[in-house]
């Protein structure tokens, strides 16, 4: 076990107040291993300093031929710092329409076309787990992970792509 400093700019973090060890995201953790509750993912804002401008996110849905700059979760990198981008894995998760939802919105009272919903089922296997997966799989390449684990239709998608030899950034 190791104990992340707080110099790192991601880090694992034992949800209990009471507790809140720290751990390095290199490691594999379930849970906390000294107190058993959940781990989150802690970033340092004063270090990372991301874009001040959504402008920045919007150039790079641009360049559709940067696998990175396509994808709906690693367009927006500089606020998953965790990931170095050689060891992104990615499948073109994303990126799915957004439709509006006049009825929804009218329901909770909302004025019409005010309220918009993603259509997650556009994703590369039709489901909403490609975006969580993207970062899941990319974290289990970074630390070697020769196997993983998942119950969803875009595992065998995502293992694919971790499993193809990476390309320069």
């Amino acid at each position: 076990m190791t104990v992340a400093s707080r110099t790192d700019l991601a880090f694992q973090q034992c949800i209990s107040p009471a507790c809140a060890a720290t751990f390095s995201v290199d490691e594999v953790l379930t849970s906390c291993p000294s107190c058993g509750n959940l781990l989150d993912v802690e970033y340092d804002w004063e270090r990372i300093r991301p874009p001040t401008s959504f402008e920045v996110f919007e150039r790079k849905w641009m360049r559709r031929s940067d696998p990175l700059a396509y994808s709906g979760v690693w367009r927006f990198h500089e606020l998953l710092p965790y990931a170095p981008r050689e060891s992104v894995v990615t499948i073109g998760e994303g990126q799915t329409l957004l439709a509006a939802s006049d009825g929804v919105g009218s329901y909770i009272g909302m004025n019409p076309g005010r309220l918009f919903l993603e259509y997650e089922g556009l994703n590369p296997s039709g489901s909403f787990k490609d975006n969580g997966m993207s970062a899941a799989f990319t974290h289990a390449r970074m630390i070697g992970a020769r196997r993983a684990a998942c119950a969803c239709g875009c595992a065998r998608r995502m293992r694919g792509a971790a499993q193809r030899p990476r390309t320069p950034a």
